[in-house]
């Protein structure tokens, strides 16, 4: 949706490009006719796989007709030096986008013993995703052994993407003559940022018939996918942008100004009269009479908007029509939006439309204004300073999609120059939800009736915020059957092995998301809490915080730690000691550990205890306001995880009074 909406934009200036045509410079590319194995040192070869050469270059160049195009590169070749290894290459994946065109394809394998097989189309197959069920091709590589050479290139020509575009130069493998260049007609005026350590990209002043803007490595390191990391917005990569147009002097091409403009024109412009009675007579229709405030109007909007209308991704005109969307409640993603603004206008509440991106895939940077990094939709109210997405159903207000969070973005809000209205942008900060919003909380008593071997249990979880909104407005959705087995499912992943006597669940669906924790209530008994040892017992009081991660990592970490949300599990444990027992070693329920900076507790798990008379009261806090933390604070991080895990493993022992 949104590069249809740039392109209302960029259009006047791709048609004013009038440059005669140059030669493409690949046009004749080809691999040598001779190959020979590389020569690998020691450390070479004992990695499992390394990439021996990657050369990838993308140009910009105008056709006889004076239109331009873009076409690109990619050369590579891969050692492979583990079963693996084979594993991963014996399939190589041909680009399949819509309106791409090959030019020139090849691949070929060079056996230890220096024979090449070069492969046909024959090799080449189709297969089809099994989730999203759409189709790739790919050629099929048969003969692959222990210290071969697979190489492979292709030319192609794709749809033009000028005004935003990047390349990730890093991935999982390391990686030796390392290049990419950019390549555009003289007039045509790139700018680049490097990200990630990645160095910047240099001018080619040996070429004078056209802009030749490259980079080149003898080395890139691997940067392996860890748990807790955005592997494709960490690794090294460079962006790319149209900046200036010599031929007509358009300069600033790449820009947020036109960006905001044509999204107020889009979506936050009033409509015209005809369609506005519409507007008018459907906003009648809302249940917000009894609002208290803007927020709980919004909610209320929000809410009837999401449970009324559906969300259908097509190009369909008709979904995008405010008429047809009021009267057969369907819109698209720029429909739906375009209803939200309509009734935000109508009823005179503040808002601002944001585009920003998916932190977890590319992070919006603040200093180079691209369109790959307007990806995604929000709407923020000001006065109540949260974001509602308005094209996911289940999300509410105040817990819009948190990949979007903790990000930078491109704020739109409505500005009145004497009788003329726009839109104008701004580059805030996109705050996460708080950590306390987003909970998951037990309390948990435990009583020994007559037998010392089966406590019974009770416990009390409660849900709230993101870890909410994973589960509770589904049970609208449910069977009865799913229902049973999602209720049971959150005691049994909590506390494994139970024999459940009670459970039951409270404010389950998504009409109570997000204003009322989903809460569970389990009554149970549970035989493997209790482990009897020569008249003493031992009580794995522990395990009732339920499971826990525990990070141990042999190689040294390479990528930060980046959570999805900030978060926080506050676990209230109250234990009946038996009559005639006591409890000999108590102080292993003290536990602090924390990091701070600047002097406050950013994350941290603490436990202590409270004896009084024969009851056991434990509390359990631990929480984790900060999401995102630099390799050199990875220990710090794995300190806290792992205070949790060495909790859950704490044994308390009873043993008989005197």
């Amino acid at each position: 949706m949104i590069k249809r909406i740039l392109f209302l934009l960029t259009f006047t200036i791709c048609s004013q490009l009038v440059i005669l045509a140059n030669e493409l410079r690949y046009k004749d590319y080809d691999w040598a006719p001779e190959p020979k194995l590389h020569v690998l040192n020691e450390k070479d070869k004992a990695l499992p796989e390394i990439i021996l050469l990657e050369k990838q270059a993308v140009e910009f160049l105008y056709n006889k007709a004076g239109d331009l195009e873009e076409f690109k590169l990619y050369h590579v070749i891969i050692r492979v030096n583990s079963d693996e290894a084979i594993e991963r290459n014996n399939r190589l994946y041909i680009p399949s986008n819509t309106g791409l065109e090959f030019l020139k394809q090849k691949a070929r394998i060079i056996s230890p013993n220096g024979k090449v097989k070069e492969l046909s189309d024959q090799n080449i197959k189709e297969g089809e995703d099994e989730k999203t069920k759409n189709k790739y091709k790919y050629f099929a590589i048969e003969g692959i052994q222990l210290g071969c050479e697979i190489e492979y290139f292709y030319l192609i020509r794709v749809s033009n993407n000028l005004y935003g575009s990047r390349e990730r130069i890093q991935g999982t493998e390391p990686k030796h003559n390392e290049m990419f260049e950019l390549i555009s007609p003289l007039n045509l005026h790139f700018v680049t940022k490097s990200f990630n350590d990645l160095p910047e990209m240099s001018r080619d002043t040996t070429v004078d018939d056209r802009i030749v803007l490259f980079l080149k490595m003898d080395v890139v390191p691997a940067l392996p996918e860890e748990d807790l990391s955005t592997h494709s917005a960490d690794v090294m990569q460079v962006v790319y942008k149209l900046n200036s147009n010599s031929a007509n002097n358009s300069k600033d091409i790449t820009s947020y100004g036109g960006v905001s403009s044509n999204i107020y024109k889009s979506f936050m412009a009033p409509a015209e009269k005809s369609v506005q009675s519409k507007v008018k007579k459907f906003v009648g229709t809302l249940p917000i009479k009894f609002a208290k405030d803007d927020e709980d109007k919004i909610r209320i909007i929000e809410d009837y908007i999401k449970n009324n209308f559906n969300v259908i991704e097509n190009e369909t005109p008709s979904l995008s029509e405010l008429p047809e969307i009021i009267q057969k409640k369907n819109a698209n993603s720029e429909g739906i939006i375009k209803l939200f603004a309509a009734v935000f206008n109508e009823l005179n509440i503040d808002y601002q439309i944001v585009l920003t991106s998916d932190r977890s895939y590319i992070r919006f940077d603040q200093n180079f204004e691209a369109y790959n990094f307007l990806t995604d939709y929000l709407i923020y109210i000001p006065s109540v300073g949260s974001y509602l997405s308005p094209t996911l159903i289940l999300s509410r207000l105040g817990f819009p999609p948190p990949h979007l969070t903790m990000n930078y973005g491109l704020f739109i809000k409505k500005v009145t120059l004497n009788d003329f209205e726009t839109g104008v942008g701004k580059i805030k900060f996109i705050e996460p939800t708080s950590f306390d919003k987003n909970y998951d909380d037990v309390d948990v008593t435990i009583k020994f009736a007559t037998d010392m071997s089966n406590p019974v249990v009770s416990l009390k979880r409660q849900f709230g915020g993101y870890y909410a909104e994973n589960i509770q407005p589904y049970y609208s959705y449910f069977t009865e059957e799913d229902k049973k087995k999602t209720t049971n499912d959150l005691l049994k992943d909590f506390i494994p092995n139970t024999e459940i006597k009670e459970i039951a669940v409270e404010n389950a669906g998504k009409d109570y998301f997000p204003s009322k924790p989903l809460i569970l209530n389990a009554s149970f008994t549970c035989e493997n809490l209790v482990e009897n040892s020569g008249g003493k017992y031992l009580f794995k009081i522990g395990e009732l915080i339920g499971p826990q991660v525990e990070m141990y990592q042999k190689e040294e970490r390479k990528a930060p730690i980046e959570s999805s949300f900030a978060r926080c599990y506050r676990r209230h444990l109250f234990f009946e000691v038996p009559a005639g027992y006591k409890v000999s070693n108590l102080e292993a329920l003290n536990i602090n550990v924390f990091c701070e900076e600047d002097g406050k507790k950013t994350i941290a798990f603490t436990s202590d205890y409270k004896l009084e008379g024969n009851l056991l009261t434990i509390n359990v806090d631990e929480y984790y306001k900060k999401i995102r933390f630099p390799v050199n604070e990875y220990e710090n991080y794995r300190k806290v995880v792992n205070a949790s895990a060495n909790f859950n493993k704490i044994n308390l022992f009873l043993e008989k009074t005197k």
